[in-house]
């Protein structure tokens, strides 16, 4: 009986241990659940919030879309206002040096109806120029303006072309701008005053102005026969953008230094409006101060050194003088020693004679930095054109003295080389050096071992 009550006690025991574990099993179970309740909870809150912050990203990025196209419109707006405004304003800008780019002696004769007519060819021509060097698919604006401002002096210029018989009296060039600056709107003939640099220094300045204008779709530059331009177009050589807008108009020969740079640049001819040879008296046909030897050489590098300034003092540093540039005594000693007889050599050659000096001599004569002009031809362009002169005039010079500087004016070369026929030129056309180093010589190759020998 006792063995009954006891299984029974430890059965108790034993299922009150099993319900437990039960109980322990059914808390554990529902703290699970309540746990992934929980979990699901935060879970599904942070879906929520996941997509409202989806939302809110899309919303940004499309505000951000049109922002970026409305900024991208009103950019191609602006630029398009920009393109629209210059092409209303854009125009060309002829430059010209009247004073060596002479126009054609004709138009001149002409006077009133002539400076007329020289201004409407000019822009015609400039205008089919422009029209011709476009592309098929890149018109030009039909609101393409021509500017055309020719600066000159005009008190040298009227006595030369009187002097030269192309104009009857210095007050005839005055009709021919007067009906010049009536041709058209666009069209100035400037007075730039009497100075010697003066037109230059007016080309210049509205050279580089242009040159900076977004609106100036291309400068025609007709000032190709001083070398003083070359300082100006030097720099424009490597600057692609800057070469690509600029046109040198040829009309008399290029000057030796810009003939070096014609060739990186675009050039054109006028030849119904301009001369092709220059006026004999102008500024730059009497300039004689003489510019050491340089070494020829092309391309940017050449016209660089050849713009260096001569290492002789130039025309600023001299003293000046305003004394009269003609006398009977210089006039009589140029009729000794130049008379009107060109010597030529058997092949037809020009042939400057020989001179014997000493470098003493040589070197005194010269470093009194007399003016060729006036001693060697009894006249002085500078002084009849502005009144003064930078070279020294003074008194007669002896006759061996006026035999050396012929010597000291004869080592600037003759442009026209072997075959000039001027009676009266006092430029050399021949180098006159013994052993000259040719790549090292401003005369050219075949005015060196000239046959000295003339004939009858």
């Amino acid at each position: 009986m006792m063995d009954i009550h006891s299984n029974l006690e430890d059965l108790e025991v034993g299922w009150r241990l099993c319900k437990g574990h039960d109980d322990q099993k059914h808390a554990l179970i529902e703290d699970l659940f309540a746990y992934i309740s929980a979990l699901s909870l935060k879970l599904s809150e942070a879906e929520v919030e996941l997509r409202d912050k989806k939302d809110v990203i899309q919303l940004n990025r499309s505000r951000l879309e049109e922002v970026k196209t409305e900024n991208q419109a009103l950019k191609l707006e602006k630029e398009s206002s920009q393109q629209s405004a210059t092409a209303r304003h854009v125009f060309a800008s002829v430059v010209i040096d009247g004073d060596c780019m002479p126009f054609k002696d004709e138009l001149l004769r002409q006077g009133l109806d002539g400076g007329k007519k020289t201004a409407s060819l000019l822009k015609q021509a400039v205008e089919n120029d422009l029209r011709s060097r476009a592309s098929p698919d890149a018109d030009v604006s039909p609101n393409l303006q021509v500017l055309v401002r020719v600066y000159a002096n005009m008190k040298g210029l009227a006595k030369t072309y009187k002097d030269m018989d192309i104009l009857p009296d210095v007050a005839s060039l005055d009709e021919f701008v007067r009906g010049f600056n009536m041709g058209d709107a666009l069209c100035d003939f400037v007075d730039a005053g009497n100075g010697k640099e003066c037109s230059d220094e007016k080309v210049k300045a509205t050279f580089r102005v242009h040159l900076a204008d977004v609106h100036c779709h291309q400068i025609l530059f007709g000032g190709t026969a001083d070398n003083g331009y070359a300082r100006l177009l030097g720099p424009c050589v490597e600057d692609e953008t800057a070469r690509g807008r600029i046109t040198l108009i040829e009309g008399p020969p290029f000057a030796n230094e810009l003939a070096d740079l014609k060739d990186r640049f675009r050039v054109v001819s006028f030849n119904d409006v301009f001369r092709t040879q220059k006026l004999l008296n102008l500024k730059r046909r009497v300039s004689f101060h003489i510019t050491p030897p340089m070494t020829p050489s092309t391309g940017y590098a050449s016209a660089v050194a050849k713009a260096a300034p001569p290492s002789s003092p130039g025309p600023s540093s001299l003293v000046r003088t305003t004394t009269s540039s003609t006398s009977p005594k210089t006039s009589t000693a140029l009729a000794k020693g130049l008379g009107t007889t060109i010597l030529r050599n058997k092949l037809g050659q020009r042939v400057d004679q020989s001179t014997h000096f000493s470098q003493s001599e040589f070197g005194n004569i010269k470093a009194r930095k007399l003016c060729n002009s006036h001693h060697l031809l009894g006249a002085c362009s500078f002084m009849d054109a502005y009144g003064e002169c930078s070279h020294q005039h003074g008194d007669q010079l002896s006759p061996r003295q006026l035999q050396i500087l012929r010597a000291v004016a004869r080592q600037s070369p003759c442009p026209a080389g072997l075959g000039c026929n001027d009676p009266s030129c006092i430029l050399g056309h021949r180098c006159a050096r013994d052993g000259c180093a040719l790549a090292n010589c401003r005369f050219s190759v075949e005015m060196h071992n000239v046959d000295t020998r003339f004939v009858a």
